[in-house]
């Protein structure tokens, strides 16, 4: 296991292949419903001077929502939901950091459907460890929004409630590189 050691200030950039944006919504008031969003970029620009002002964004395309059924992923990609072909991009940006008991908050706007509303995002950081590029992190974080807050209004009632919940619950598990070949570790041989 890579030595643990404190963020570098610098560009921190979202490794999309290694991160995972899931949103889920109760269902039939008996099991959550999941997707995922495998398109996501995006930056943490760790200032040296204070890094507690370090801008944090992400941006995700809406397009790209899965579920793993056509169908559905069309329906989601719709008016109703995230009407992706309007609004092609779900965005985060942060504007600064709080520590918080056990983890850390970003402060700042979240654009969902194309309402813009305030919003802290508690996340926890696990450790900085080399890799084969440079270095490595990790966060990971979950939150809810109420969804009509952003104009996903879509409703279908039944006498024991909801068919889809108004909480749209995020869950992230994001990676983020900062590449810098001096710092580099390449795997160890097994035998």
């Amino acid at each position: 296991m890579g030595q643990e050691q404190p963020l570098r200030p610098g560009a921190w950039k979202v490794d999309a292949l290694h991160s995972q944006v899931m949103v889920s919504v109760w269902h039939f008031n008996v099991a959550n419903l999941r997707a995922k969003f495998p398109r996501v970029s995006g930056s943490l620009e760790l200032s040296p001077d204070d890094p507690f002002h370090s801008p944090f964004q992400v941006e995700i395309e809406s397009a790209s929502v899965t579920t793993g059924h056509p169908r559905q992923e069309v329906f989601m990609r719709s008016e109703p939901w995230l009407d992706a072909e309007r609004h092609p991009l779900i965005t985060f940006s942060g504007r600064g950091i709080k520590a918080r008991d056990g983890g850390f908050t970003s402060v700042g706007v979240l654009n969902l459907k194309g309402v813009t509303r305030d919003l802290q995002i508690p996340f926890d950081l696990h450790g900085v460890v080399n890799d084969p590029w440079g270095l490595r992190t990790g966060l990971t974080s979950q939150f809810a929004v109420d969804r009509r807050d952003f104009g996903i209004t879509w409703d279908r009632i039944f006498d024991w409630g909801l068919m889809a919940s108004h909480e749209l619950t995020f869950t992230l598990d994001i990676e983020l590189a900062f590449p810098d070949e001096s710092l580099a570790q390449a795997p160890q041989q097994v035998e």
